[in-house]
């Protein structure tokens, strides 16, 4: 009898430990991730290792023609980590990767990728991501450390430009710029942002100006202003100072000139305008508003003979704005259909002689 307990313990025992190394086994054997999983680790692994080449071809896709892949480079790639990479679903067909972007300040930024299954065998269905950049007062768009001028596509009606980007954790407009001074973050950017490639990502910059900026604004403003007082006779619609529809006869306080010859212009006060970042651009409002002479022959309240007169006339700021090119040049951009000239002559300081 003591025998048989023995044995029955012995066998027991014997069936316990068989029993653990099937589990183990089973436990080692489901712990190896999927092919799904291991595709998706490696192309986000050589995108962080900021190897291009490498994950263009672990997505099997072709790089884009053109200017599109201008950000398809080492150094427009971000820095961040790989979280956590798990399969969420399997139809046999296709499968779905959720794949975690772990960022600065420890954020983490979630996005999911989709398999197919074709004859080729497994692979990603998306591999890069569309962003779309609005056209701002900066005329230039930077991914990380690469930096373009802005060129716009005449096929988009709103004048923005497209790319195609590697996805991961991006840094847009941040490289230095002495004018304007743009947020700094990182900023994610996935397949399916934006409603995929057919949109792609919408990216317009939120900056403000620097003191320098400001400077630079009010320079480039007053050689505008000297652009457009080397004018004889009228000087183009865009300028801030004018006759406007008065150019046939012309009231200063109480008189009249008309019959205008040999016009020209001289600047006697430069403008104070501020720059005020709005809606993407750099708008510019008068401060104090500058002066302007306008010198030339004419008849004195409709008598002859013809006299040589002077004129004060004021500048007038009409919705001008200013744009940043990729090397910090600030250029003036006049406002737009007006249709004729500024009037702002009339009632100035008339001097006869």
């Amino acid at each position: 009898m003591r025998e048989f307990r023995y044995r029955r313990r012995w066998v027991l025992g014997g069936g316990v430990a068989l029993a653990g190394v099937l589990l183990a086994s089973l436990v080692h054997g489901s712990g190896r991730e999927p092919g799904t999983v291991t595709l998706v680790r490696h192309y986000f692994e050589a995108i962080r290792r900021h190897d291009v080449g490498g994950a263009l071809r672990t997505a099997r896709t072709e790089r884009p023609a053109g200017e599109a892949a201008r950000f398809l480079a080492p150094g427009a790639l971000g820095d961040w980590k790989i979280g956590a990479v798990r399969q969420t679903s399997d139809s046999g067909f296709d499968a779905e990767v959720t794949v975690v972007l772990v960022g600065e300040h420890h954020r983490r930024y979630e996005t999911t990728v989709r398999l197919l299954t074709g004859r080729g065998g497994l692979r990603i269905a998306e591999p890069l991501a569309s962003v779309r950049f609005a056209a701002t007062a900066l005329r230039y768009v930077e991914v990380g450390g690469v930096r373009a001028p802005f060129l716009a596509d005449p096929a988009n009606k709103d004048r923005s430009v497209e790319y195609r980007l590697l996805p991961g954790l991006y840094r847009l407009y941040q490289g230095r710029q002495d004018v304007v001074r743009v947020a700094a973050g990182q900023t994610p950017v996935f397949p399916d942002d934006g409603g995929g490639p057919a949109g792609g990502m919408p990216v317009t910059p939120r900056f403000t100006v620097a003191p320098a900026g400001e400077r630079a604004v009010e320079q480039a403003y007053d050689a505008f202003i000297d652009r457009c007082a080397k004018a004889r006779g009228l000087p183009p619609q865009d300028c801030p100072f004018g006759l406007g529809a008065s150019y046939g006869a012309l009231k200063a306080r109480g008189r009249t000139v008309s019959d205008f010859r040999r016009l020209a212009w001289r600047v006697r006060k430069y403008p104070t305008v501020a720059v005020i970042a709005e809606g993407g651009g750099l708008q510019i409002v008068d401060r104090e508003r500058g002066t302007v002479e306008l010198s030339g022959t004419g008849l004195i309240d409709e008598t002859g003979p013809r006299r040589a007169f002077t004129l004060d006339c004021e500048t007038v700021t009409r919705a001008a704005g200013a744009t940043v090119a990729s090397d910090g040049t600030v250029s003036i951009a006049p406002p737009d259909g007006h249709g004729l000239s500024i009037e702002t002559c009339r009632d100035g300081p008339l001097s006869v002689s």
